[in-house]
């Protein structure tokens, strides 16, 4: 138990240490810009994945939203697309076995979770589930990964989820970005014009939110059907 404590406090350490980070680092996106137009895409995009991994993992206030915006203005709707994702799907890997690692011991000691009620866990977080939150724009990637990090489910399906729910997702806000530009600072109703202007993107987010809708109303409802047909078994 001591072992597991120790764990579980160095994962709290670390959380309080990345939102004391993201208060004391700050970057424009002038700078941003100025520094990867040095680069050939291929080694400014791999700058930028790595730059985002370590600024997600261990800055969590400003620095991130920056480096998105910023790499949808620089490199376009679709290359920051790619570069967002790839850079998600490394946040993925490591913010969701940090918290296996340091916090979930601590947790299945905490609340006596037996091996039964593990496959509860593992059986509510489904892959519907997992699908229609990681599609969800109002979830967090970070809070997800660290959350299921301390569940049953195995990092396989989890990431191999995330690897396709993710692009729709990042898609519809790097577009919305590069179209926007750096007026998204200066004038927040400069979205809606932009949205207004843009047929197309009225189209596309009204699909997007549809999907989500449903998804997540799919989820819930598949969910409460397989607990009640396991109840009866």
């Amino acid at each position: 138990m001591k072992k597991q404590s120790l764990k579980f406090f160095i994962f709290l350490v670390f959380l309080l240490l990345c939102i004391c980070l993201g208060r004391i680092f700050h970057f424009d996106i002038e700078t941003l810009r100025q520094f990867f137009s040095q680069y050939p895409l291929g080694i400014s995009g791999a700058v930028y994945i790595i730059l985002y991994i370590v600024s997600t993992t261990f800055i969590w206030f400003g620095l991130k939203d920056v480096l998105r915006i910023a790499g949808a203005i620089i490199f376009g709707p679709w290359v920051s697309t790619l570069l967002v994702w790839l850079g998600e799907m490394g946040n993925c890997f490591t913010l969701f076995h940090i918290s296996r690692f340091l916090g979930r011991g601590f947790v299945q000691e905490r609340f006596y979770l037996n091996s039964d009620k593990l496959d509860a866990v593992k059986h509510k977080t489904g892959f519907w589930w997992i699908l229609a939150l990681r599609i969800n724009p109002l979830v967090p990637f970070r809070l997800m990964d660290l959350s299921f990090g301390l569940t049953a489910v195995k990092f396989q399906k989890y990431f191999w989820i995330n690897v396709f729910a993710s692009i729709p997702r990042l898609f519809w806000l790097q577009y919305i970005i590069a179209g926007i530009g750096e007026n998204i600072f200066k004038d927040m109703s400069s979205m809606l014009t932009y949205l207004l202007e843009n047929p197309f993107l009225i189209i596309y987010s009204s699909i997007y939110f549809l999907v989500v809708f449903l998804l997540t109303v799919f989820a819930g409802l598949y969910q409460m059907w397989t607990l009640k047909r396991a109840t009866q078994k």
